[in-house]
């Protein structure tokens, strides 16, 4: 526990809060918040409307739209030729588990946040109570606020980020409804 709070102690920087702060702000504007109070009060006290036309709100849905319009295709290539049975497997595999997941709102919902609060992301998880209890494979979103990354990563798909770490932030009884075998650790456990 010390080494992961070690390590979101290091990502959570002052650069990191400042890019969620700024991002927040920029997912309120996306939502129609465009306006302070102090700017709203100036504009009335001048006698000017204080009303908005959201021009970004409708072009960020217009780039969505673009970019979902059509559904992935998934296609695995085999090492050689024999394999090619296998790769078909796959790609059906893949297509299953995206059609399953409702892929397009998730697809959709990322693409949102790469546009709005500057990135998106996507995640490949395993709900083990789907199928009747045999478990499945699941596409989900997380949001980007979540998320934090190893501050001496350079590539920008995090390929040399020696952590990623996601923290949600839970009430301590939906973590001993999850996990009810350490309820009294829970119990005794502060906020940090």
């Amino acid at each position: 526990v010390d080494n992961i709070v070690d390590l979101f102690r290091k990502s959570n920087s002052t650069e990191r809060q400042k890019w969620e702060t700024d991002s927040q702000k920029n997912y309120e504007f996306f939502l129609g918040d465009q306006l302070s109070a102090t700017e709203k009060e100036d504009l009335l006290s001048g006698g000017m409307p204080d009303f908005v036309i959201n021009r970004i709100t409708p072009v960020i849905e217009m780039m969505k739209f673009f970019a979902t319009a059509n559904n992935p295709k998934w296609q695995a290539v085999g090492a050689e030729g024999s394999d090619s049975d296998v790769a078909a497997l796959h790609a059906d595999v893949a297509d299953y588990c995206w059609y399953s997941s409702n892929g397009n709102s998730l697809y959709s919902s990322a693409i949102q946040d790469a546009l709005v609060k500057g990135i998106g992301y996507m995640q490949v998880d395993v709900d083990p109570d789907q199928d009747r209890g045999m478990g499945e494979v699941v596409y989900n979103t997380v949001d980007p606020f979540d998320v934090y990354v190893d501050p001496k990563s350079r590539d920008i798909l995090f390929k040399d980020a020696s952590f990623i770490m996601v923290r949600k932030v839970l009430p301590k009884t939906h973590v001993i409804k999850m996990f009810p075998q350490f309820e009294s650790k829970i119990k005794k456990s502060n906020s940090d």
